[in-house]
């Protein structure tokens, strides 16, 4: 069956290509039309439509309304989008489980359980997050992180362009690629740094959520790079590391450039991440000085059967791969819930001279909760999607109404 999926703004489409970003693309590959709604946050856009490819589209400050020809798949990561979710009129609800809402995340914490109960489906990308999304909503499935892997493949081969700025580096170098923030062991990373007495570390991204970060004579920061040539920097990692901090909320992340390492081959050396255990194929570090320790081993001790491994253990965990995991998913959500194009819902007459304003309320139908609008004079018919049954509805300060609903 062919969907229409929409995806509100949550991250410019071509900064820091993530998650969002790779499922989208894979959705559309595999035949969804995607609508992604760029906010424009860190690359600003003309207003209007770009058109990635046939079925992949790229809005910027434009209704997507315009654009839609059937109901969309609403599929949100971010809970605090919980709130559009009345505003498209979705045939499905789809919530991207990605982050624990605490330390940098926390502003989202009010948002989850409604975005936990608003879906129809969630779909976690850690252990940690499906289990704590199975409390809430039993239709979750687990899908980790995965990778580009024909993109960063390529640095396999290690014959890819040279950036300049890192073309004047002697080997060994270890190397980081991704989001320079206030989760990295900055510590740990210096105490690399100052292991290596012949070698570099390399770290590229943007700074996230911090305006300095320390120096040493060997440690390279690099700012931001085009996901097009990371490739050519991770070429020239003869080690990868993933220094995060251990905190609640990187206990409950799947790295993606986990993935994108070992698709090149490169050792990885990581902190003790629950993610990152169990996985022969890479270094984890259940301490700061097991963490040294592994990038000496992953530079000069790491055996060639592991490189293979890596690759082949890559190869299966590409972001196709998870799309289509997702895709049935929705197909068997899809199957069990009926929805009917237009829904008559009564027994507003007594409770009206209470609601004196518009406001939005929320109907809570089993795992899911939609929004509506009641009129001053009324209510508005607008083919809410709710499977057909007698509800509660729940609105603040705090006044319950029951509503009934024909079953014809």
């Amino acid at each position: 069956m062919s969907y229409t999926i929409l995806y509100p703004p949550t991250i410019d489409f071509d900064w820091q290509v993530q998650r969002p970003q790779q499922l989208m693309g894979a959705f559309a590959s595999l035949g969804a039309r995607v609508f992604y709604m760029n906010p424009g946050t860190n690359t600003p856009h003309t207003r209007g439509v770009i058109r990635v490819s046939n079925n992949l589209v790229i809005l910027n400050k434009v209704d997507p309304k315009a654009y839609m020809k059937q109901k969309p798949i609403f599929y949100f990561s971010s809970p605090a989008h919980v709130d559009l979710i009345p505003k498209y009129n979705p045939s499905l609800v789809v919530f991207d489980y990605l982050d624990e809402p605490v330390e940098e995340f926390v502003s989202l914490a009010p948002y989850l359980r409604r975005a936990l109960t608003s879906a129809d489906l969630v779909v976690a990308s850690s252990q940690r997050l499906y289990r704590d999304s199975l409390t809430v909503n039993p239709n979750t499935i687990l899908v980790p992180n995965g990778c580009d892997f024909e993109h960063f493949s390529r640095a396999g081969h290690r014959n890819l362009p040279v950036p300049e700025d890192i073309k004047e580096l002697e080997p060994p170098i270890v190397g980081y690629h991704g989001a320079i923030a206030t989760w990295l062991n900055f510590n740990l990373i210096v105490r690399a740094a100052d292991s290596l007495t012949h070698g570099h570390v390399v770290m590229v991204g943007p700074l996230y959520n911090l305006t300095s970060v320390p120096r040493r004579p060997n440690l390279h920061w690099l700012g931001y790079k085009r996901f097009e040539v990371l490739p050519n920097y991770t070429q020239l990692f003869d080690a990868a590391i993933i220094p995060f901090r251990v905190s609640q909320m990187t206990e409950a992340v799947n790295p993606i450039k986990m993935w994108e390492y070992m698709a090149a081959g490169i050792p990885v050396v990581t902190t003790a991440l629950p993610e990152t255990q169990g996985f022969p194929e890479i270094y984890y570090s259940s301490n700061d000085d097991e963490f040294i320790i592994n990038i000496r081993r992953a530079l000069y001790e790491d055996p060639a059967h592991l490189r293979q491994a890596r690759i082949a253990l890559a190869q299966k965990n590409t972001w196709l791969e998870r799309a289509r995991q997702i895709l049935q998913a929705i197909d068997r959500t899809m199957g069990s819930v009926r929805r009917p194009d237009n829904l008559l819902i009564t027994g507003f007459q007594h409770e009206l001279p209470v609601l004196r304003r518009r406001r939005r309320i929320v109907i809570r139908v089993g795992s899911g909760a939609y929004g509506m609008t009641l009129k001053k004079n009324g209510f508005r018919r607008s083919g809410i999607p709710l499977v057909y049954g007698s509800y509660i509805i729940r609105i603040k300060k705090p006044l319950v109404i029951p509503v009934g609903v024909p079953t014809n």
